[in-house]
C-alpha cells in the first residue's frame, strides 16, 4: 500500500524507545489474544485507536485514514457480521477479518516506531536497558533495512515505469511482472544487509565498552502512564483474564 511507504524524513515522537516497545508488545498480545465482547472488545478497540492517534502525531494523515477504514470495517463485521451469518460466507468473513484485525493494528504501531524513532535513539534506549549487543546489534539494523528496503523496492517501481514495464504491457503477464520486481529486490536485500551490518559494527556498537550519547532519551509523566498502562492490558492477558 502506497501509504505506508517509508520515507527519508525522520518525525519524532514525544515517546521514550522503551515506551513504544511497551505498547508494541502490549498491542499485540491484546489483539492477538481477545474475544468480540466486554472487556475484550473495549481492549481490542482501544489498541485499535493507538495508531490511529500515533499516525496523526507523526504527521501521516492518509495512512491514519486508510488504517482507519480498514480497522473500522474488520471491528463491525467481527462485531455484528460474524454472528449474524453461517456457512461458507461466515466461514470467508471470520478468516478475512481475523487476518487483518489480528494483525494490522500490531503492524501499523510497528510502522510508527519505525517511523519515529532514530537508530541512535534506539541503541541508547537499549543500553539504559542494559540490554545485550547480542539483541542490540540486530534491532538496530532492522531499524534501518526497512525503510531503506522500502526505498529500493520505490526506485525499481520507477525504473520500470521510465522503461514502459507495466502489468498491462509486460509479456507473459502478472509472473513475468513480479519477476521483475522480485529478483531485484531480492538482491537489494542482501546488499543492504551486509552494507548496514558493516555500517554498524563500523560505528563501534560491537567494542564492549560504555558509548556516549547525545540524544536525549528519558521517561516523562506520558511514557510512566502509558507503561503502566501496557503493564495492566498484559497482566489483564496473561493473569485475570
Amino acid at each position: 500500500m502506497q501509504y505506508f511507504q517509508y520515507t527519508n524524513e525522520n518525525y519524532r515522537s514525544a515517546l521514550d524507545p522503551r515506551t513504544k516497545l511497551a505498547m508494541l508488545i502490549a498491542i499485540n498480545v491484546v489483539v492477538m489474544g481477545t474475544g468480540f465482547d466486554g472487556i475484550d472488545y473495549v481492549l481490542r478497540v482501544a489498541c485499535a485507536l493507538v495508531p490511529l492517534v500515533c499516525f496523526f502525531i507523526i504527521r501521516k494523515p492518509k495512512a491514519a485514514l486508510v488504517y482507519g477504514v480498514i480497522c473500522v470495517a474488520m471491528l463491525l463485521a467481527e462485531k455484528f457480521v460474524i454472528p449474524n451469518t453461517q456457512g461458507v460466507l461466515n466461514l470467508v468473513i471470520v478468516f478475512t477479518t481475523g487476518a487483518f484485525s489480528r494483525f494490522l493494528a500490531g503492524m501499523a504501531f510497528a510502522y510508527y516506531v519505525f517511523a519515529s524513532t532514530t537508530v541512535s535513539e534506539f541503541v541508547t534506549a537499549m543500553k539504559r536497558m542494559h540490554m545485550p549487543d547480542q539483541i542490540t546489534i540486530p534491532l538496530s539494523v532492522m531499524f534501518r533495512f526497512f525503510p531503506t528496503l522500502g526505498e529500493e523496492s520505490k526506485a525499481i517501481s520507477n525504473a520500470m515505469r521510465m522503461r514502459g514495464i507495466g502489468l498491462g504491457g509486460t509479456k507473459g503477464g502478472v509472473l513475468s511482472h513480479l519477476e521483475y520486481v522480485i529478483v531485484p529486490l531480492m538482491m537489494s536485500t542482501l546488499r543492504i544487509g551486509d552494507e548496514l551490518s558493516a555500517a554498524s559494527l563500523t560505528k563501534g556498537l560491537d567494542v564492549g565498552c560504555p558509548r556516549t550519547h547525545i540524544c536525549n532519551v528519558r521517561f516523562g509523566a506520558l511514557d510512566w502512564f502509558l507503561v503502566a498502562a501496557s503493564i495492566a492490558m498484559l497482566g489483564y492477558m496473561l493473569v485475570i483474564r
